[in-house]
């Protein structure tokens, strides 16, 4: 009996010691810092205003000269962030081949979180969101609103319909014209890629994400929750391709920590990654998440 309970004990440790390995491998610590930002082939996050950049291909990190950075967005070769080195805040764009920059200091606040795609970067100031082609130097104002992300010709943001409720609107720089995506009120934090649009809904709940499909006109609630079954992500989610990245907080001591969800736009299912409730601001690009925990930035191939 003693020989029969030692073996199944070994069996178990075997297990357990193979989950270990398993879940060492799964998840990949690449460096230190918070505020992660992906692209294609690339990672940035920031340590104590310094701009950190990590290579997915050659896994070599880089650290591109800054005192006080933080809020990095990337785009292929090119990086752009909040700066407050100087007297007046603006935003540094770097290019990551020649290490040449330029500075945005016009219409930029101490709140400017900025978004980029190709030439294309997005921010807002003061209540209103502005588009600047860096190719051309030019710089527009488009509408009143806040926190903007872009893909393509496309910008999402949230603002004040003519009912005085927040709503989620998407502006063709194109046409020049904005639709409303969203209903109800208290929506914030959207994000967009290709013809899908993500934002978080205070309006039931405390952060209850939804997705609206521009070229459908379908409205999908992702993810649900109240005070019983727990509370959702808040604002921190991302999406790329068919996949949409969130965290789901267990409390309302800190809104920006929780265990970290994916869920899949096709299946229209949820998948946890991690537990503890310590994840913070999620990013996607391709199948690669990257999170960061307690300092520290880790990435997944899911």
């Amino acid at each position: 009996m003693k020989s029969r309970l030692f073996s199944i004990s070994l069996v178990l440790m075997f297990l357990i010691l193979i989950s270990t390995v398993a879940s060492a491998e799964k998840y990949t610590k690449i460096g230190n810092g918070s505020e992660p930002a992906i692209d294609d082939g690339k990672v940035a996050w920031t340590n104590n205003g310094v701009i950190h950049v990590y290579d997915l291909t050659t896994k070599k990190e880089t650290t591109v000269n800054s005192s006080s950075a933080s809020h990095p967005a990337i785009s292929d070769n090119k990086l752009v962030w909040h700066d407050d080195s100087s007297e007046a805040p603006r935003l540094t764009v770097y290019d990551i081949k020649t290490g040449t920059r330029s500075h945005i200091t016009k219409d930029v606040d101490n709140s400017s979180v900025p978004a980029i795609y190709g030439s294309r970067i997005v921010w807002s100031a003061d209540s209103y969101i502005y588009v600047r082609d860096i190719s051309t130097s030019t710089q527009t104002k488009i509408a009143a609103g806040n926190n903007p992300d872009i893909y393509a010709n496309r910008v999402s943001y949230d603002s004040y319909s003519a009912e005085d409720t927040p709503q989620i609107y998407v502006y063709d720089i194109n046409t020049k014209e904005a639709i409303d995506v969203s209903q109800y009120g208290d929506n914030m934090f959207s994000h967009i890629y290709r013809d899908k649009v993500i934002w978080s809904d205070f309006y039931t709940r405390l952060g209850n994400i939804r997705m609206y499909d521009i070229t459908t006109g379908k409205q999908t609630e992702i993810t649900s929750g109240d005070d019983k079954t727990g509370y959702d992500t808040g604002g921190p989610a991302d999406i790329s391709g068919n996949k949409v990245v969130y965290l789901k907080h267990n409390d309302l001591a800190n809104m920006d920590l929780g265990d970290l969800y994916v869920y899949d736009i096709d299946t229209g299912e949820s998948k946890q990654l991690t537990s503890g409730n310590t994840a913070q601001t999620p990013v996607i690009a391709g199948n690669v998440i990257v999170w960061s925990d307690s300092g520290s930035i880790y990435m997944l191939n899911y």
